[in-house]
C-alpha cells in the first residue's frame, strides 16, 4: 500500500502547489512529496522540522506535543499552525487529518505560507485525498489487529484444537507471500 500513499501524497502536492507529507498517528513517516527549491527562495526552504522528519522518518515528541496541541487529533477539517522558529518551525503548517470512522489515522503535513484557503476547493479536495488515506491507513490498522489475533490464538490455544488448522489457514491468507514455505517465530 505504500505505492498508493505516495500517489496520493504526490497528488496533494500537486493540486494545492505546496510539499506535502504523510505521518501516522504515531507521526512516523510514510510518505512525502517532492520539495524543490533552487535555494535562493526562502519560501521554499526546508525547516529543521521537515528535514528531521525526512531524514529520520519520524518527528520527536516535542514536535507531536506541539503540534497536537493545536487540536489535530480531533479535527475534522483543516487545522492552520503557525511558524515556530524556536521550535524549528520555519514555515507554518496546514494539517489535513487522514479520519476513517472519526480516528484519526494520520495527518497529510502542507507547507503553508498563509496563502492556502482552507475554505476553498483545491483544500476540500485535497480532503478527500485525506479521507481516501484514512481509509487505507484504517484497513492497514484492522489487518494488523487480525494478524495479532490470529497469531495469539496459534500461541495461546490447544494444540490439539480443531480450530488450529482453520487458523493457520487464515494467518496464511492474511500473510500472503509472507506465509508460503516454513515459518519460524521468535518472541522476544
Amino acid at each position: 500500500m505504500r505505492e498508493d500513499y505516495q500517489a496520493l501524497i504526490d497528488e496533494v502536492s500537486t493540486l494545492l502547489g505546496t510539499p506535502a507529507t504523510l505521518e501516522g498517528r504515531d507521526f512516523g513517516l510514510i510518505a512525502f512529496g517532492a520539495h524543490e527549491s533552487d535555494g535562493e527562495s526562502p519560501d521554499l526552504t526546508l525547516d529543521t522540522v521537515r528535514t528531521r522528519t525526512i531524514l529520520q522518518r519520524r518527528s520527536t515528541a516535542e514536535v507531536r506535543a506541539w503540534f497536537e496541541s493545536f487540536g489535530i487529533t480531533r479535527a475534522t477539517g483543516p487545522v492552520r499552525i503557525p511558524p515556530e522558529p524556536a521550535a524549528g518551525v520555519v514555515h507554518g503548517r496546514v494539517c489535513l487529518p487522514a479520519r476513517s470512522g472519526g480516528v484519526a489515522y494520520g495527518y497529510i503535513w502542507l507547507l503553508d505560507d498563509g496563502a492556502l484557503d482552507l475554505a476553498g476547493p483545491r483544500l476540500a479536495a485535497a480532503m478527500e485525498s485525506a479521507s481516501r488515506i484514512g481509509a487505507l491507513l484504517a484497513a492497514e490498522a484492522r489487518a494488523g489487529a487480525r494478524t495479532g489475533e490470529l497469531l495469539r490464538a496459534l500461541l495461546t490455544g490447544p494444540a490439539a484444537s480443531g480450530r488450529r488448522d482453520e487458523t493457520v489457514a487464515e494467518l496464511r491468507r492474511v500473510l500472503g507471500q509472507g506465509a508460503q514455505g516454513p515459518m519460524a517465530m521468535v518472541a522476544v
